[in-house]
């Protein structure tokens, strides 16, 4: 590995956190020693203190149980630090799996957002095993990977790219900075869709009821502030006694107000509370996140832009974090409801839940619209940072540029992405600028060439340049295309739909696409190998020319080499280019090199001798 290579900047962060682990365990060796010895001393002092009635022996057993609460606190302490640092450790050890290529046992591969029909999600493996998404994605909370899988199922514009990737290329810079925010939103349990923490935070008042508290509630809600009173005078008659006169028995017509006042509100304030103290998302615990990017400096504007959402820009309403502090203060008051017969006690002389659901409710009337601005900076972040890992982990990738015009697409030495590095074979394609390049490549050549691979190559190349990711390619420039893929079609038993039909609707869609005036990029790996080869030929190339009418540009791939009349039929705005086969003997290899022209060499029969089929000596 090259000095200064992602890999060994991942190997060095590795190190170092080891070394912090190994200083941690040392330290939890010597607290749980501590604990034990303090423990056991304390228990001894105060068995001999007892039995001797020695003072000095109980004041010691009472310093020495001190000493083993601290222990206790400071290993609980550690144990959390503990946690965190494994969590580092554990994305420094993705960072080096998706270098090395061994990352498609990465559990979080996104199926949930891919759409179940889309011009290109299914084909260019943009979701699932060893997808671009399990590539990709860095992101712990749900929004952040909604925002990512978004960003890669639909292109961006021209001056949208370009802030992606000025963003990108300062975070892939701040390693320390993408780390913590991992840490700090896999620490949130931020798991559930933002569209239920939208809902809440806008939701009405739970007190309300068609608009406005009703009237019994208004005031059932006002009794609470009697709390007080009720507690003043109960603790007023136990020391006064009968000097409270006829008021000794005030504090009990009290509290039989607060308990109609408990099972008055009883309902709404447990729905309110529940709402907001979620076990499943714990609201408050953005804080620390939030904090941590508003601390940040950036100098790229979609950043910055980002920060300020959470840092606040002098409305009054104050930064994220502070607000997701106050109403963790709440919930950790309100979170009492779960502490049985304690809380059963509390509830009835001080209306304690009400008081804690109207606090959240004041919360929500005052911060609750600002919940959506809030998530979609960091969903934006943490989009912004697995482009960003992306990026530090391919230095020599390069970042495409966006060109305005007709559609176009020109790459030197672009690879598959989702290739293993080892058997990545890079080619250069270049389509429809207007320099001379064709408007589209028909690729024929042998089976397993290579032909499926590259049409694969341009389209994810494609939908990582729009999504604001650099590419794999030494250059890519494009204008901003409408991707639409022809590629795995299945047929569908449930619906009655033949491999065949489901391949006419497919192209269909593209064509649509492209009569509706969109900058479309077609694909079509094999188009219309399942039918006969003469309708075929009429067919595909009926397509292809009503799809180059309207300006799309593309590659089609074909075993057909009837098609390859299409160059000379379209006056070359179809240019023929292929793969072929290397024979030696039995043993065939390809070295996967686009080449222009038409194939000369088939392997199919080749490929069934090898098999073991009972082909002869047949051509």
């Amino acid at each position: 590995m090259a000095a200064g290579s992602p890999a060994i900047a991942y190997e060095q962060r590795q190190a170092e956190l080891a070394k912090r682990g190994a200083a941690l365990d040392a330290r939890e060796r010597t607290l749980s020693g501590l604990r034990g010895v303090t423990f056991l001393g304390a228990g001894a002092l105060a068995l001999f203190g007892g039995l001797r009635s020695s003072n000095p022996l109980l004041i010691g057993a009472a310093v020495t149980f001190t000493a083993f609460l601290a222990a206790v606190v400071a290993h609980a302490l550690l144990i959390t630090r503990k946690a965190e640092l494994d969590q580092r450790i554990g994305l420094v050890k993705r960072g080096l799996a998706r270098i090395a290529d061994t990352y498609a046992d990465f559990p979080e591969r996104g199926e949930r957002f891919a759409p179940e029909q889309h011009p290109y999600s299914k084909d260019l493996d943009i979701f699932g095993h060893r997808s671009l998404f399990q590539l990709l994605s860095t992101a712990e909370t749900t929004a952040g990977q909604m925002t990512l899988a978004t960003w890669l199922l639909s292109g961006a514009s021209e001056k949208v790219v370009a802030e992606r990737q000025a963003a990108v290329r300062e975070l892939a810079g701040r390693a320390d900075l993408r780390e913590d925010i991992a840490v700090l939103a896999h620490d949130a349990r931020a798991k559930l869709p933002p569209d239920l923490l939208f809902a809440w935070g806008e939701a009405k008042n739970a007190f309300d009821s068609g608009g406005a508290p009703s009237g019994s509630l208004r005031i059932a809600l006002a009794t609470r502030y009697l709390a007080p009173v009720t507690v003043t005078l109960a603790i007023l008659t136990s020391t006064m006694g009968d000097a409270m006169g006829p008021l000794r028995h005030a504090w009990i017509v009290a509290l039989i107000v607060q308990l109609v006042v408990a099972l008055r509100t009883g309902v709404i304030t447990e729905r309110a509370l529940a709402a907001a103290s979620s076990r499943e998302e714990p609201l408050g615990r953005y804080a620390p996140l939030f904090a941590r990017i508003e601390a940040a400096s950036f100098e790229a504007p979609l950043l910055e832009r980002c920060r300020l959402a959470l840092a606040g820009s002098g409305d009054g309403v104050g930064s994220a974090s502070s607000a997701m502090s106050s109403l963790q203060t709440i919930l950790s008051f309100a979170d009492l409801r779960h502490a049985g017969i304690i809380h059963l006690i509390i509830q009835l002389f001080t209306l304690w839940d009400v008081w804690c659901a109207v606090a959240i409710e004041k919360w929500r009337a005052r911060h609750g619209k600002q919940i959506r601005v809030w998530i979609e900076a960091l969903s934006t972040l943490e989009a912004l940072a697995s482009l960003a890992a992306f990026a530090h982990e391919h230095p020599d990738y390069t970042y495409p540029v966006i060109k305005t015009g007709k559609p176009c697409f020109a790459a030197t030495e672009l690879g598959h992405p989702l290739l293993p590095r080892a058997k990545r074979i890079a080619n250069s394609v270049a389509l429809g600028d207007g320099a001379g390049h064709p408007q589209a490549l028909l690729i024929t050549g042998s089976n397993m060439s290579g032909k499926s691979t590259l049409l694969r190559a341009v389209g994810t190349n494609a939908v990582l340049a729009l999504a604001g990711a650099p590419v794999c390619a030494s250059e890519l420039s494009m204008s901003v295309l409408d991707v639409r893929t022809s590629m795995r079609i299945t047929d569908s038993l449930e619906q009655g739909i033949s491999h065949f039909y489901a391949e006419l609707a497919r192209l269909k869609e593209i064509t649509t696409a492209s009569e509706e005036g969109r900058p479309v990029m077609f694909l079509l790996d094999e188009i219309l190998h399942g039918t006969n080869s003469r309708e075929r030929q009429i067919g595909a190339k009926a397509v292809v020319k009503h799809l180059l009418e309207k300006a799309a540009i593309g590659a089609v791939s074909s075993h057909d080499l009837g098609l390859a009349a299409l160059e000379t039929e379209t006056s070359g705005i179809v240019r023929n280019a292929h793969f072929e086969e290397l024979v030696e003997g039995d043993k065939m290899t390809f070295d996967y090199r686009l080449k222009p022209g038409v194939v000369t060499t088939t392997n199919a029969l080749r490929l069934m001798r090898v098999v073991g089929l009972p082909i002869g000596d047949a051509e």
